[in-house]
């Protein structure tokens, strides 16, 4: 691989909106002396750009999903990496240049890094960000969100990952028409095609959270849906334990609830070991956020617990199909 290969940066748009414009003018800015910006729009999709690094891709339907979008960047990016962006999220401006610089230093053909809350996010959003970013909230899974340790991964979203398109080519792209956890499936074709996943803490973008509580709700139930259907037709990275956490505690939360209310020693255990799970979630967040986003974080974590929980019931028990 050249030193500077030129890179096709992929962003599928739903709607045209500032977030779509401001991704599109930071990838503008980008220090990297070859690239091209490949829009993946709709038919009736109006966008008013006229940079010459810029081309729009245009499907023939109505509304598709991004994956189907970036399938259509694939075959026409002209890039030897193609670079993954959501329409929401924008990169630092040495993105390209480090990422080809960890491809160039390990055995992966595949790189992906972060997504940190944009510094003019507001409060709400905020909130969310102190969410994803906590162990309590994501898990182990929170290096998506925050600068974690470099490692190589089996699973990751594509709002943020570069991947060499002659790898893509062969495994046929994403190839799917799921709205949410498409590039699960990718990635474990990635991964099946004895090809490596490599995360790396300097290969930064900003991705603008969703409002908490009701649209980080919306949005959250959608994963936990995709991820229990999943379990079922992707075991191979989703059928794990962690996963199933949040659906024991959508079962259990409740039963807690019912018998503290009948029975008052219980109650007295039930509030005071609450209290102390708020507190270690609270200061375990001074690290990262604010003391007035810690107030609400740990209550943050209940809300996206029980929104994820109750939705991978769902796609466990009763999604036998599932695409959009």
């Amino acid at each position: 691989m050249k030193k500077y290969p030129k890179i096709s940066i992929l962003i599928p748009l739903y709607i045209v909106n500032d977030y779509v414009y401001e991704a599109i003018n930071r990838c503008l800015e980008l220090d990297y002396p070859d690239y091209e910006i490949l829009l993946g729009i709709d038919k009736e999709t109006k966008i008013n750009i006229t940079d010459p690094k810029i081309r729009t891709l245009s499907t023939n339907e109505k509304r598709t999903g991004p994956a189907e979008k970036r399938d259509i960047g694939i075959k026409k990016a002209k890039g030897e990496i193609i670079a993954f962006l959501d329409d929401d999220s924008y990169p630092e401006k040495n993105w390209l240049k480090k990422a080809v610089e960890i491809l160039h230093e390990t055995s992966a053909s595949s790189v992906c890094g972060p997504g940190l809350t944009p510094p003019a996010d507001g409060f709400s959003k905020k909130i969310t960000g102190a969410l994803l970013g906590s162990k309590f909230g994501s898990g182990p899974f929170y290096y998506r969100f925050v600068k974690g340790s470099a490692c190589f991964v089996d699973d990751y979203p594509a709002y943020n990952m570069l991947v060499k398109k002659d790898v893509l080519l062969k495994i046929g792209g994403f190839n799917n028409k799921f709205y949410g956890g498409e590039d699960t499936a990718l990635c474990i074709k990635i991964i099946n095609a004895g090809e490596k996943i490599y995360y790396h803490p300097e290969i930064v973008v900003y991705h603008h959270r969703r409002k908490f509580p009701l649209e980080y709700m919306k949005q959250v139930g959608n994963v936990g849906l995709h991820r229990g259907y999943f379990v079922k037709a992707y075991p191979q990275t989703s059928l794990r334990f962690i996963y199933f956490v949040p659906a024991v505690f959508t079962i259990g939360f409740p039963l807690l609830i019912t018998i503290a209310f009948f029975n008052q020693i219980f109650l007295i255990w039930f509030l005071g070991i609450s209290l102390l799970i708020y507190l270690i979630i609270f200061v375990d967040g001074l690290k990262n956020n604010t003391l007035l986003i810690n107030l609400f974080l740990p209550i943050a974590v209940v809300v996206n617990h029980l929104a994820y929980g109750f939705n991978f019931i769902k796609g466990l028990l009763f999604v036998n199909k599932l695409v959009r």
